[in-house]
């Protein structure tokens, strides 16, 4: 009857502390509550807010001695409300989180805090009123009721005190919570006899011993001469016994896997209850975790650094191992973001190694098979074969010198300035549906964009030319599209694999493609992989202001997934499920490069009927070697009927000219690597064009 009567006695729209702590509302959920300060903690800096928390207790859970958590964030250090022991707290929109296996609350941008000092709470019937602290501009709204103020004073000295932390401890906290320190620390940084706070990736799956103490490997892909240096047995993740697969055993549990960086990057880390507890209920093999008050020493071999952590003895229940959220990213602390971009370049490093390892068992292998091929051949080469390869060999040495393997750096450009075209100062009659940015470079013809670049460098008191393998420079040409690739224009849009790393703004490619080798739609259709449509297709373009007499030069252009949403005014899809879009993407496309899908399904079925007509020769071999014979005609009627449609179907097809407007186009030009060491290739890409639908 009294818990009735103490539940019923509640402000409308508050509710009690037991019915959280009992799970009756969700995590997320969020609520008024008004309780009683029994414990604060440690007042820190984040790397966007600053935090505290405070332990809360009222009627329902007067008879516990730890209460539940309030979490505060707060933008600056002045915006979090002063508090004495026992102060009364009025929480308005609050957030329901479940944390480290506790209930517990946590602040958001809506929570307002008002605060009653304990010592100047009137005796019922009085309004508290007058006891309340002065607060932020924030917390003003909403105003506190007179039934708020007078539901306080009876809280307050209706209140159960005897299990509460005496006043002693409370002020013994409240020293620690204002020694602010950021015990933060890298794992490069950390020393023995010291204690810090990590933000750490669980590298080796925590393993439970019968006392209740868990051990367990973190690494934040930093690396400390300290550790043990940890040597994987297999770079290749994806198989768990040998390469060549010789033995026979079972595959390692995943629990006893490592995903650990190679080197001294790993720490290993030692936790007591109630922390191991959280660990085995929130934590797994590649979780990111936070780590609070690790104590870092020599092991027992006095070898190498390791971590604990213990039970804190003043408050017995606080835990110090957290997971860490990767998928709120407009939250996420500037740290973790700064450890996933070194997990990222760490797995990058680690697939261009097992690459390099398997290219080199193939190459290996190739080599192994040719030298047995040729000791075995040799006898029988002739001397035109030997002609033709002696050929091949001086074509290749030759193409391989004209690359210069190196980085260009300040580039500059020949003495003489690029070709301009006469007629750039004229207003061209191109197609008015196609706009570029606006640009101060001067109009460019393709062939003089083609030029080699050179740069100037000094070698003792010489100046001498040196060509580049790109410059990296911006263009403004008058252009018509000629060609398209792939063939396909189902195939202009690909998918990517949804991974951890897609927010971080550097996880962008050199031409501003985030599809990874491995990330790719090619082959994988597994229907529970989220996956992430974008455009990359090529346009060949042609010189529609050629000089006088020359054929015009041609260039292949890349559009990335960034220039395909300018120019298409289109977000990419799967083409060949979304049919509206498809047709969408024809109709665009067709004002810019006109009746070029005509023309080149004409130039195929053009190929295909000089093909047909070459095998339908008397005496001539077909596509497997056997020849091939007219078919029979009955009658002279046929035979003229049969010539009469080939006629017609030649002259068709010679009829089909490309018909489109030429467009100013900005153009990129920007280097990549081959593959090859040191060894640079230069590309153009599209830049700042779009179609303007009407």
């Amino acid at each position: 009857m009294a818990s009735q009567q103490e539940e019923g006695d509640l402000p409308q729209g508050f509710v009690r502390l037991r019915d959280v702590l009992d799970q009756k509302f969700v995590p997320g959920h969020i609520v008024n509550v008004i309780g009683s300060i029994i414990d604060t903690q440690a007042l820190f800096k984040t790397s966007k807010d600053w935090k505290t928390t405070w332990s809360l207790m009222d009627w329902s859970v007067e008879d516990e001695c730890y209460g539940v958590k309030l979490n505060i964030f707060r933008p600056r250090e002045t915006d979090i409300p002063q508090i004495a022991y026992q102060d009364v707290v009025v929480v308005h929109r609050v957030k329901v989180q479940r944390y480290g296996g506790n209930m517990s609350f946590i602040t958001n941008h809506q929570t307002t805090i008002r605060v009653y000092e304990s010592s100047k709470i009137p005796r019922p019937p009085e309004s508290a009123s007058v006891a309340l602290r002065p607060c932020t501009k924030k917390d003003e709204r909403p105003e506190l009721t007179e039934e708020i103020h007078h539901f306080v004073a009876a809280f307050y000295h209706k209140l159960d005190k005897t299990n509460a932390p005496s006043e002693e401890v409370f002020r013994q906290a409240a020293r620690q919570s204002a020694n602010v320190k950021d015990k933060f620390s890298l794992l490069q940084d950390v020393q023995a006899e010291r204690f810090y706070d990590l933000i750490v990736r669980v590298v080796r799956a925590p393993h439970f011993d019968f006392d209740n103490k868990a051990t367990l490997y973190v690494s934040d892909y930093t690396e400390n001469p300290a550790f043990h240096d940890h040597i994987p047995e297999n770079l290749d993740a994806s198989q768990d016994g040998d390469v060549y697969g010789y033995t026979w055993e079972e595959p390692a549990p995943v629990a006893e896997r490592w995903i650990a960086p190679e080197g001294k990057k790993s720490l290993q880390v030692t936790c007591w209850e109630p922390h191991s507890r959280a660990l085995q209920e929130d934590v797994k093999l590649g979780s990111w975790i936070g780590l609070k008050n690790v104590q870092i020493r020599l092991g027992h071999d006095y070898k190498y650094l390791e971590g604990f952590v213990r039970e804190d003895r003043t408050y017995p229940n606080r835990i110090n191992v957290y997971p860490l959220n990767l998928d709120d990213r407009e939250n996420m602390d500037d740290r973790l973001t700064a450890a996933l971009r070194r997990q990222q370049a760490a797995d990058k490093e680690k697939k261009k190694v097992i690459k390099d390892i398997k290219s080199a068992q193939v190459a290996g292998q190739k080599r192994k098979a040719s030298q047995v091929q040729a000791i075995e051949d040799q006898p029988a080469l002739k001397a035109k074969q030997r002609r033709a390869e002696n050929r091949a060999k001086k074509k290749e040495e030759k193409a391989r010198q004209n690359v210069v393997s190196a980085a260009p750096v300040a580039p500059s450009t020949k003495s003489d300035p690029p070709k301009q075209n006469p007629t750039q100062d004229v207003t061209l009659a191109g197609n008015r549906q196609i706009f570029c940015e606006k640009s101060n470079v001067g109009l460019t013809t393709i062939e003089s964009m083609l030029e080699p670049s050179f740069m100037k460098i000094k070698i003792d008191a010489d100046t001498v030319e040196v060509q580049v393998p790109f410059v990296n420079k911006k263009y403004l040409t008058f252009v018509r599209v000629v060609d398209f690739s792939p063939s396909c224009i189902e195939d202009f849009a690909v998918s990517r694999k949804i991974t951890q790393y897609q927010d971080l703004s550097d996880s962008e490619n050199s031409n501003g493609s985030s599809l990874d080798e491995d990330e790719s739609s090619g082959g994988d259709n597994d229907p529970t992989v989220k996956r992430a449509w974008e455009w990359r297709f090529s346009l060949l373009l042609e010189d529609a202001l050629p000089a006088d007499g020359s054929s015009p030069a041609r260039v292949w252009v890349t559009v990335n997934n960034g220039a395909g949403q300018c120019l298409t005014n289109l977000d990419a899809d799967d083409l060949r499920k979304n049919r509206k879009c498809r047709y969408q993407l024809q109709d665009i496309m067709h004002i810019l490069w006109g009746n070029l899908e005509e023309v080149k399904a004409a130039n195929g079925e053009k190929q295909q009927a000089s093909k047909q007509e070459v095998n339908s020769k008397p005496g001539s071999r077909g596509s497997n070697g056997n020849r091939t014979q007219m078919p029979d005609l009955d009658s002279d009627e046929e035979k003229e009927e049969a010539s009469g449609r080939g006629k017609e179907s030649s002259s068709r097809l010679n009829e089909i000219r490309l018909v489109s407007k030429p467009f100013t186009c900005p153009i990129k030009q920007y280097g990549v690597r081959t593959g090859k060491k040191d060894e640079w290739m230069r590309v153009f890409a599209m830049d700042g064009v779009r179609i303007k639908d009407v």
